[in-house]
Protein backbone atom coordinates (compact mmCIF):
# COMPACT_ATOMS: atom_id res chain seq x y z
CA UNK A 1 0.00 0.00 0.00
CA UNK A 2 0.59 3.51 -0.63
CA UNK A 3 0.71 4.38 3.10
CA UNK A 4 3.50 1.44 3.82
CA UNK A 5 5.54 3.02 1.26
CA UNK A 6 5.41 6.57 2.44
CA UNK A 7 6.05 5.31 5.72
CA UNK A 8 8.78 3.09 5.15
CA UNK A 9 10.56 6.40 3.21
CA UNK A 10 10.04 9.11 5.88
CA UNK A 11 8.16 7.88 8.43
CA UNK A 12 11.33 6.77 10.72
CA UNK A 13 13.61 9.09 9.91
CA UNK A 14 14.14 10.95 13.18
CA UNK A 15 15.51 14.69 13.92
CA UNK A 16 19.01 13.70 13.79
CA UNK A 17 19.07 13.46 10.30
CA UNK A 18 19.46 17.11 9.67
CA UNK A 19 22.70 17.98 9.58
CA UNK A 20 24.69 19.94 12.65
CA UNK A 21 24.16 23.27 12.79
CA UNK A 22 21.67 23.61 9.72
CA UNK A 23 18.75 26.10 9.57
CA UNK A 24 15.35 23.97 9.49
CA UNK A 25 14.03 26.64 7.65
CA UNK A 26 16.44 26.85 4.99
CA UNK A 27 16.08 23.09 4.57
CA UNK A 28 12.33 23.39 4.14
CA UNK A 29 12.82 25.22 1.51
CA UNK A 30 15.27 22.99 0.12
CA UNK A 31 14.68 21.20 -3.63
CA UNK A 32 15.39 17.76 -2.19
CA UNK A 33 12.54 15.99 -0.33
CA UNK A 34 14.21 14.34 1.85
CA UNK A 35 15.97 17.17 3.72
CA UNK A 36 12.14 18.79 3.86
CA UNK A 37 10.91 15.79 5.12
CA UNK A 38 13.36 15.14 7.82
CA UNK A 39 12.56 19.19 8.78
CA UNK A 40 8.69 17.93 9.22
CA UNK A 41 9.26 14.69 10.89
CA UNK A 42 11.76 16.44 13.50
CA UNK A 43 10.20 16.72 17.32
CA UNK A 44 11.44 20.47 17.36
CA UNK A 45 10.46 22.25 14.36
CA UNK A 46 8.47 24.77 14.71
CA UNK A 47 4.81 24.95 14.27
CA UNK A 48 4.42 27.22 11.47
CA UNK A 49 7.10 25.59 9.73
CA UNK A 50 5.18 22.27 9.96
CA UNK A 51 1.93 24.55 8.80
CA UNK A 52 4.19 25.37 5.90
CA UNK A 53 5.18 21.95 4.59
CA UNK A 54 1.64 20.65 4.94
CA UNK A 55 1.09 22.21 1.51
CA UNK A 56 4.33 20.37 0.41
CA UNK A 57 3.81 19.10 -3.34
CA UNK A 58 5.75 16.04 -2.39
CA UNK A 59 3.43 13.17 -0.39
CA UNK A 60 5.91 11.76 1.95
CA UNK A 61 6.57 15.66 3.32
CA UNK A 62 3.09 15.46 3.66
CA UNK A 63 2.82 12.28 5.56
CA UNK A 64 5.53 13.62 7.93
CA UNK A 65 4.06 16.44 8.67
CA UNK A 66 0.79 14.36 9.52
CA UNK A 67 2.54 11.86 11.53
CA UNK A 68 4.36 15.04 13.72
CA UNK A 69 2.83 15.22 17.29
CA UNK A 70 3.80 18.88 16.88
CA UNK A 71 1.73 19.77 14.19
CA UNK A 72 -1.00 22.39 15.07
CA UNK A 73 -4.20 22.07 14.20
CA UNK A 74 -4.50 24.58 11.27
CA UNK A 75 -1.85 22.28 9.60
CA UNK A 76 -4.29 19.12 10.41
CA UNK A 77 -7.08 20.58 8.87
CA UNK A 78 -5.50 21.16 6.03
CA UNK A 79 -4.08 17.38 5.51
CA UNK A 80 -7.46 16.15 6.32
CA UNK A 81 -8.34 17.47 3.23
CA UNK A 82 -5.75 16.01 1.45
CA UNK A 83 -5.52 14.30 -2.44
CA UNK A 84 -3.62 11.39 -0.80
CA UNK A 85 -6.42 8.80 0.85
CA UNK A 86 -3.48 7.41 3.37
CA UNK A 87 -2.63 10.71 4.97
CA UNK A 88 -6.34 11.53 5.88
CA UNK A 89 -6.65 8.10 7.44
CA UNK A 90 -3.15 9.06 9.20
CA UNK A 91 -4.80 12.15 10.42
CA UNK A 92 -8.07 10.65 11.81
CA UNK A 93 -5.83 7.89 13.28
CA UNK A 94 -3.73 11.04 15.33
CA UNK A 95 -6.46 12.67 16.06
CA UNK A 96 -8.73 9.74 17.23
CA UNK A 97 -5.17 9.01 19.62
CA UNK A 98 -5.19 12.62 21.08
CA UNK A 99 -8.64 14.28 20.91
CA UNK A 100 -10.36 12.29 24.24
CA UNK A 101 -7.23 13.04 26.22
CA UNK A 102 -6.71 16.60 25.51
CA UNK A 103 -10.83 17.92 24.43
CA UNK A 104 -11.51 18.92 27.92
CA UNK A 105 -8.31 21.22 28.45
CA UNK A 106 -7.51 22.52 24.84
CA UNK A 107 -8.66 26.31 24.80
CA UNK A 108 -11.83 27.35 22.99
CA UNK A 109 -10.17 28.35 19.78
CA UNK A 110 -7.77 25.45 19.34
CA UNK A 111 -11.24 22.72 20.20
CA UNK A 112 -13.04 24.68 17.59
CA UNK A 113 -10.25 24.10 15.18
CA UNK A 114 -10.53 20.05 15.79
CA UNK A 115 -13.83 20.07 15.56
CA UNK A 116 -13.27 21.48 12.04
CA UNK A 117 -10.97 19.01 11.37
CA UNK A 118 -13.23 16.07 12.68
CA UNK A 119 -16.22 17.18 10.49
CA UNK A 120 -13.71 16.83 7.10
CA UNK A 121 -12.98 13.57 8.37
CA UNK A 122 -16.44 12.87 8.79
CA UNK A 123 -17.75 13.57 5.43
CA UNK A 124 -14.38 11.60 3.86
CA UNK A 125 -15.23 9.22 0.71
CA UNK A 126 -12.79 6.80 2.72
CA UNK A 127 -15.70 4.45 4.67
CA UNK A 128 -12.21 3.57 7.25
CA UNK A 129 -12.11 7.07 7.86
CA UNK A 130 -15.44 8.13 8.30
CA UNK A 131 -15.26 4.73 10.87
CA UNK A 132 -12.42 6.34 12.97
CA UNK A 133 -14.83 9.35 13.71
CA UNK A 134 -17.48 7.53 14.46
CA UNK A 135 -15.27 4.67 16.70
CA UNK A 136 -14.32 8.16 18.41
CA UNK A 137 -17.99 9.39 18.48
CA UNK A 138 -18.90 6.02 20.58
CA UNK A 139 -16.81 7.58 23.49
CA UNK A 140 -16.68 11.03 23.07
CA UNK A 141 -19.66 12.88 25.13
CA UNK A 142 -18.20 16.15 23.77
CA UNK A 143 -18.57 15.17 20.31
CA UNK A 144 -20.50 17.91 18.29
CA UNK A 145 -23.90 16.31 17.80
CA UNK A 146 -24.37 17.77 14.62
CA UNK A 147 -21.66 15.38 13.30
CA UNK A 148 -22.64 12.49 15.13
CA UNK A 149 -26.22 12.87 13.46
CA UNK A 150 -24.34 13.06 9.81
CA UNK A 151 -22.68 9.67 10.92
CA UNK A 152 -25.39 8.15 12.05
CA UNK A 153 -26.85 8.94 8.74
CA UNK A 154 -24.23 7.43 7.06
CA UNK A 155 -24.58 5.44 4.03
CA UNK A 156 -22.57 2.47 5.66
CA UNK A 157 -24.11 0.61 8.65
CA UNK A 158 -20.70 -0.14 9.82
CA UNK A 159 -19.85 3.71 10.23
CA UNK A 160 -23.61 4.35 11.54
CA UNK A 161 -23.71 1.89 14.20
CA UNK A 162 -21.01 3.11 16.10
CA UNK A 163 -21.75 6.65 15.56
CA UNK A 164 -25.36 5.82 17.21
CA UNK A 165 -23.84 4.61 20.02
CA UNK A 166 -22.69 8.32 21.11
CA UNK A 167 -23.40 8.70 24.79
CA UNK A 168 -24.59 12.67 23.79
CA UNK A 169 -27.90 13.16 23.10
CA UNK A 170 -29.19 13.29 19.64
CA UNK A 171 -32.30 15.17 18.89
CA UNK A 172 -34.77 12.85 18.72
CA UNK A 173 -36.59 14.10 15.12
CA UNK A 174 -33.17 13.10 13.92
CA UNK A 175 -33.10 9.51 15.51
CA UNK A 176 -36.30 9.15 13.84
CA UNK A 177 -35.53 10.36 10.16
CA UNK A 178 -32.21 8.19 11.12
CA UNK A 179 -35.07 5.23 11.52
CA UNK A 180 -37.12 6.09 8.70
CA UNK A 181 -34.11 6.21 6.17
CA UNK A 182 -32.08 2.90 7.25
CA UNK A 183 -31.65 0.49 5.02
CA UNK A 184 -30.04 -1.45 6.91
CA UNK A 185 -31.52 -3.43 10.43
CA UNK A 186 -28.43 -2.74 12.24
CA UNK A 187 -28.64 0.84 12.36
CA UNK A 188 -32.37 0.33 13.71
CA UNK A 189 -31.56 -2.05 16.13
CA UNK A 190 -28.69 0.64 17.11
CA UNK A 191 -30.98 3.50 17.52
CA UNK A 192 -33.54 0.78 19.68
CA UNK A 193 -30.71 0.29 21.93
CA UNK A 194 -29.72 4.31 22.65
CA UNK A 195 -30.70 5.66 26.51
CA UNK A 196 -34.09 7.05 27.14
CA UNK A 197 -35.78 7.12 23.29
CA UNK A 198 -38.89 8.66 22.98
CA UNK A 199 -42.05 7.82 22.22
CA UNK A 200 -42.03 8.69 18.31
CA UNK A 201 -38.52 6.64 17.71
CA UNK A 202 -40.41 3.80 19.29
CA UNK A 203 -43.55 4.22 16.90
CA UNK A 204 -40.46 4.85 14.46
CA UNK A 205 -38.42 1.64 15.76
CA UNK A 206 -41.96 -0.57 16.07
CA UNK A 207 -42.94 0.29 12.24
CA UNK A 208 -39.79 -0.48 10.78
CA UNK A 209 -41.35 -4.32 11.54
CA UNK A 210 -37.85 -5.48 12.60
CA UNK A 211 -37.77 -8.46 15.31
CA UNK A 212 -34.29 -8.08 16.29
CA UNK A 213 -34.57 -4.65 16.84
CA UNK A 214 -37.87 -4.66 18.28
CA UNK A 215 -36.34 -7.15 21.29
CA UNK A 216 -33.72 -4.48 21.40
CA UNK A 217 -35.84 -2.00 22.22
CA UNK A 218 -37.75 -4.17 24.75
CA UNK A 219 -34.57 -4.66 26.44
CA UNK A 220 -34.11 -1.37 26.64
CA UNK A 221 -35.76 -0.09 30.02
CA UNK A 222 -35.09 3.62 29.24
CA UNK A 223 -36.87 3.49 26.24
CA UNK A 224 -40.55 5.21 26.52
CA UNK A 225 -43.00 2.85 25.57
CA UNK A 226 -46.70 3.74 25.27
CA UNK A 227 -48.73 1.48 27.27
CA UNK A 228 -50.89 1.01 24.13
CA UNK A 229 -48.34 0.41 21.66
CA UNK A 230 -46.73 -2.21 24.08
CA UNK A 231 -49.99 -4.16 24.87
CA UNK A 232 -49.93 -4.50 21.02
CA UNK A 233 -46.46 -6.16 20.86
CA UNK A 234 -47.71 -8.48 23.33
CA UNK A 235 -50.68 -9.64 21.10
CA UNK A 236 -48.41 -10.18 18.49
CA UNK A 237 -45.44 -11.83 20.28
CA UNK A 238 -46.91 -15.53 20.94
CA UNK A 239 -45.41 -16.42 18.13
CA UNK A 240 -41.88 -14.52 18.25
CA UNK A 241 -40.05 -16.67 21.17
CA UNK A 242 -37.24 -13.78 21.38
CA UNK A 243 -39.39 -10.88 22.30
CA UNK A 244 -40.83 -13.40 25.42
CA UNK A 245 -38.66 -12.85 28.03
CA UNK A 246 -38.18 -8.98 27.82
CA UNK A 247 -41.86 -8.60 27.71
CA UNK A 248 -42.46 -10.44 30.48
CA UNK A 249 -39.37 -7.98 31.94
CA UNK A 250 -40.36 -5.21 31.00
CA UNK A 251 -41.28 -2.39 33.30
CA UNK A 252 -44.79 -0.99 33.61
CA UNK A 253 -46.50 -4.11 32.19
CA UNK A 254 -50.20 -4.13 32.03
CA UNK A 255 -52.10 -6.33 34.02
CA UNK A 256 -54.21 -7.10 31.15
CA UNK A 257 -50.38 -7.87 29.24
CA UNK A 258 -49.25 -9.76 32.04
CA UNK A 259 -52.48 -11.82 31.94
CA UNK A 260 -52.06 -12.51 28.11
CA UNK A 261 -48.25 -13.16 28.20
CA UNK A 262 -49.15 -15.74 31.35
CA UNK A 263 -51.14 -17.73 28.61
CA UNK A 264 -48.43 -18.31 26.15
CA UNK A 265 -44.88 -17.88 27.61
CA UNK A 266 -42.81 -20.71 28.97
CA UNK A 267 -43.55 -22.23 32.70
CA UNK A 268 -40.11 -20.16 33.44
CA UNK A 269 -41.27 -17.30 32.49
CA UNK A 270 -44.97 -17.23 33.75
CA UNK A 271 -42.73 -18.29 37.09
CA UNK A 272 -41.27 -14.76 36.61
CA UNK A 273 -44.06 -12.98 36.11
CA UNK A 274 -45.53 -14.23 39.13
CA UNK A 275 -43.20 -13.33 41.51
CA UNK A 276 -43.33 -9.51 39.79
CA UNK A 277 -44.00 -7.38 42.88
CA UNK A 278 -45.45 -4.64 40.87
CA UNK A 279 -48.68 -6.55 39.65
CA UNK A 280 -51.77 -6.51 42.09
CA UNK A 281 -52.62 -9.67 44.05
CA UNK A 282 -55.83 -10.17 41.33
CA UNK A 283 -53.49 -10.47 38.35
CA UNK A 284 -51.39 -12.85 39.86
CA UNK A 285 -53.93 -15.09 41.21
CA UNK A 286 -55.22 -15.10 37.56
CA UNK A 287 -51.79 -15.89 36.71
CA UNK A 288 -51.23 -18.81 38.88
CA UNK A 289 -54.71 -20.09 37.74
CA UNK A 290 -53.27 -20.08 34.07
CA UNK A 291 -50.38 -21.86 35.21
CA UNK A 292 -52.30 -24.51 37.13
CA UNK A 293 -54.82 -25.48 34.50
CA UNK A 294 -52.35 -25.22 31.80
CA UNK A 295 -51.66 -28.84 30.03
CA UNK A 296 -48.93 -30.51 30.51
CA UNK A 297 -46.28 -29.92 27.37
CA UNK A 298 -46.15 -33.25 24.90
CA UNK A 299 -43.48 -35.22 24.96
CA UNK A 300 -40.81 -35.20 22.24
CA UNK A 301 -39.70 -38.06 20.40
CA UNK A 302 -36.64 -36.74 21.02
CA UNK A 303 -37.06 -36.87 24.38
CA UNK A 304 -38.95 -39.87 25.39
CA UNK A 305 -38.90 -42.99 22.85
CA UNK A 306 -42.07 -44.57 22.46
CA UNK A 307 -43.49 -46.46 26.43
CA UNK A 308 -41.76 -49.24 26.29
CA UNK A 309 -43.41 -52.43 28.01
CA UNK A 310 -40.52 -53.44 30.91
CA UNK A 311 -37.83 -51.43 32.45
CA UNK A 312 -34.55 -51.17 31.18
CA UNK A 313 -31.65 -52.46 33.09
CA UNK A 314 -28.24 -51.71 31.93
CA UNK A 315 -29.04 -48.05 30.50
CA UNK A 316 -29.29 -44.90 33.43
CA UNK A 317 -30.48 -42.54 30.60
CA UNK A 318 -32.78 -45.40 29.12
CA UNK A 319 -34.17 -46.23 32.37
CA UNK A 320 -35.35 -42.33 32.73
CA UNK A 321 -36.60 -42.07 29.50
CA UNK A 322 -38.74 -44.86 30.40
CA UNK A 323 -40.10 -43.46 33.64
CA UNK A 324 -40.75 -40.04 31.96
CA UNK A 325 -42.67 -41.62 29.52
CA UNK A 326 -44.52 -43.71 32.02
CA UNK A 327 -45.03 -41.08 34.78
CA UNK A 328 -43.32 -42.81 36.83
CA UNK A 329 -39.99 -40.89 37.43
CA UNK A 330 -41.18 -40.13 40.92
CA UNK A 331 -39.35 -38.05 43.96
CA UNK A 332 -38.89 -41.07 45.61
CA UNK A 333 -37.37 -43.04 43.12
CA UNK A 334 -34.74 -40.09 42.20
CA UNK A 335 -34.16 -40.38 45.46
CA UNK A 336 -33.18 -43.57 45.99
CA UNK A 337 -30.51 -43.41 43.50
CA UNK A 338 -29.17 -40.49 45.33
CA UNK A 339 -25.21 -41.82 45.52
CA UNK A 340 -25.64 -44.75 43.40
CA UNK A 341 -26.33 -44.31 40.34
CA UNK A 342 -25.78 -40.29 39.62
CA UNK A 343 -26.30 -40.90 35.74
CA UNK A 344 -29.75 -41.89 36.51
CA UNK A 345 -29.84 -39.07 38.93
CA UNK A 346 -28.71 -36.28 35.95
CA UNK A 347 -30.89 -38.09 33.27
CA UNK A 348 -33.89 -38.25 35.49
CA UNK A 349 -33.24 -34.17 36.56
CA UNK A 350 -32.55 -33.43 33.05
CA UNK A 351 -35.81 -34.41 31.58
CA UNK A 352 -37.72 -33.04 34.41
CA UNK A 353 -35.95 -30.03 34.58
CA UNK A 354 -35.95 -29.78 30.69
CA UNK A 355 -31.94 -28.67 31.25
CA UNK A 356 -29.10 -30.41 28.97
CA UNK A 357 -27.32 -32.94 31.32
CA UNK A 358 -24.57 -31.11 31.15
CA UNK A 359 -26.18 -27.86 32.80
CA UNK A 360 -27.83 -30.25 35.45
CA UNK A 361 -24.21 -32.26 36.04
CA UNK A 362 -22.72 -28.68 36.82
CA UNK A 363 -25.29 -27.93 39.05
CA UNK A 364 -25.10 -31.47 40.46
CA UNK A 365 -20.95 -31.03 41.05
CA UNK A 366 -21.61 -27.53 42.07
CA UNK A 367 -21.74 -28.03 45.70
CA UNK A 368 -24.31 -24.97 46.05
CA UNK A 369 -27.22 -25.34 48.46
CA UNK A 370 -29.20 -22.39 46.18
CA UNK A 371 -28.35 -24.32 42.95
CA UNK A 372 -29.26 -27.82 43.97
CA UNK A 373 -32.50 -26.13 45.82
CA UNK A 374 -33.22 -24.36 42.31
CA UNK A 375 -32.81 -27.87 40.55
CA UNK A 376 -35.01 -29.90 42.64
CA UNK A 377 -37.81 -26.94 41.95
CA UNK A 378 -36.99 -26.54 38.58
CA UNK A 379 -37.36 -30.34 38.30
CA UNK A 380 -40.98 -30.14 39.93
CA UNK A 381 -40.37 -31.90 43.17
CA UNK A 382 -40.44 -30.56 46.74
CA UNK A 383 -38.02 -28.88 48.87
CA UNK A 384 -37.82 -32.38 50.45
CA UNK A 385 -35.64 -33.92 47.34
CA UNK A 386 -33.48 -30.64 47.45
CA UNK A 387 -32.72 -31.23 51.46
CA UNK A 388 -31.61 -34.64 50.40
CA UNK A 389 -29.35 -33.11 47.26
CA UNK A 390 -27.90 -30.94 49.84
CA UNK A 391 -27.17 -33.75 52.57
CA UNK A 392 -26.29 -36.79 50.78
CA UNK A 393 -24.93 -35.92 47.30
CA UNK A 394 -22.94 -32.88 48.25
CA UNK A 395 -22.75 -33.57 51.78
CA UNK A 396 -23.13 -30.06 52.52
CA UNK A 397 -22.47 -29.08 56.67
CA UNK A 398 -25.66 -27.81 58.52
CA UNK A 399 -24.71 -24.19 58.04
CA UNK A 400 -24.20 -24.22 54.38
CA UNK A 401 -27.49 -25.78 53.65
CA UNK A 402 -31.03 -24.32 52.60
CA UNK A 403 -33.90 -25.44 55.17
CA UNK A 404 -37.36 -25.32 53.77
CA UNK A 405 -39.46 -22.37 55.16
CA UNK A 406 -42.48 -23.85 57.75
CA UNK A 407 -45.09 -25.85 55.96
CA UNK A 408 -41.82 -27.18 53.69
CA UNK A 409 -42.14 -24.98 51.12
CA UNK A 410 -39.05 -23.66 49.10
CA UNK A 411 -36.75 -20.96 51.25
CA UNK A 412 -36.04 -18.75 47.77
CA UNK A 413 -38.51 -16.85 45.52
CA UNK A 414 -39.64 -18.07 41.91
CA UNK A 415 -37.55 -15.43 40.83
CA UNK A 416 -34.28 -16.02 42.42
CA UNK A 417 -34.76 -19.53 41.88
CA UNK A 418 -34.76 -18.92 38.04
CA UNK A 419 -31.50 -16.35 38.40
CA UNK A 420 -29.60 -19.39 39.72
CA UNK A 421 -30.67 -21.78 36.67
CA UNK A 422 -29.59 -18.87 34.48
CA UNK A 423 -26.50 -18.73 36.11
CA UNK A 424 -25.41 -22.11 35.42
CA UNK A 425 -26.59 -22.75 32.00
CA UNK A 426 -24.44 -19.72 31.62
CA UNK A 427 -21.70 -21.59 32.84
CA UNK A 428 -22.03 -24.26 30.21
CA UNK A 429 -21.02 -23.68 26.69
CA UNK A 430 -24.13 -23.44 24.30
CA UNK A 431 -24.89 -27.06 22.28
CA UNK A 432 -23.37 -29.45 25.43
Amino acid sequence: MMRTALARLFGRRPAAMLPAGSDPKILALSPQPALRGAVAAAADTPPELLYFLARDRIPAVRLAVARNPGTPRQADLLLALDDVPEIRTLVAEKIAGAVEAHSRNETAQLWQLTVSVLEALAHDNLTSVRLLVAEMARGLERMPADIVTSLGRDRSADVAVPALGYPGAIAEQDLVEIVARATDPRVVGAVAGRPAIGPQVVREIVGSGDSAAIRTLLENRTAEIPPQLLDGLVERAAPIQAWHEPLVRRPALSEGAAIRLAGFVAERLVRVLQSRADLDPATTSAIATLLQDRPPPPVSAEASPPVATAEPCDNPLARARFHYANGSLSEDLVGAALGSDQDFVIAALALRSRLPPAVVNKILVSHSAKGLTSLAWKSGYTMRLATQLQLRLARLPPKARLSANSGGSYPLTPAEMEWQIEFFQSLVPAGL
